[in-house]
């Protein structure tokens, strides 16, 4: 039942996030639907950012959305965001990811689609609670070595070569 609600709420994430990607002005609409109190979202998408600003060093952020940026890396300090279950990067201009990653032991989802130059996700291996992991339009066009071996990963979305 737990893996069902898991699925359903990553593909409502999926579907939520990929929509209107591309509108400008960016708007949120925030409905009448309750947040669970407990969850803390971070949503700096669209916002220019070449470095992911200090401010976003909150150790109870559960959800950090950074995509439709200008990052071309991670801080080294995004392994101290420990609760950290979602993150969204896509449309950015990273090239790999910092080994910091694997320190966020929470981590279930991960979006690095769009990231045109990303060829590089080694970091990412001993990331143990990653379930899903998205790196269409990147240079990663095949099935890396590592990805093979992560237990709990049962979703991994790349664009194959040709």
């Amino acid at each position: 039942m737990r893996k069902l609600h898991f699925i359903t709420v990553g593909f409502l994430l999926i579907g939520f996030l990929s929509f209107g990607q591309n509108t400008s002005p960016v708007e949120i609409f925030n409905g009448r639907g309750e947040l669970n109190h407990s969850q803390k979202i971070l949503d700096l998408s669209h916002q220019n950012l070449s470095e992911i600003p200090a401010s976003a060093l909150n150790p109870e952020i559960e959800t950090l959305i950074l995509d439709d940026n200008k990052l071309t890396k991670l801080p080294s300090w995004i392994g101290q965001l420990k609760k950290l279950k979602i993150l969204s990067l896509r449309n950015n201009n990273l090239k790999q990811l910092d080994f910091g990653i694997n320190n966020c032991e929470n981590l279930e989802q991960l979006y690095l689609n769009g990231n045109k130059e990303l060829s590089d996700i080694s970091a990412i291996n001993s990331t143990s609670k990653l379930k899903l992991i998205d790196v269409t339009d990147t240079k990663i066009n095949s099935l890396p070595a590592g990805i093979q071996m992560m237990d709990n990963l049962f979703y991994f979305k790349y664009t194959k070569k040709e």
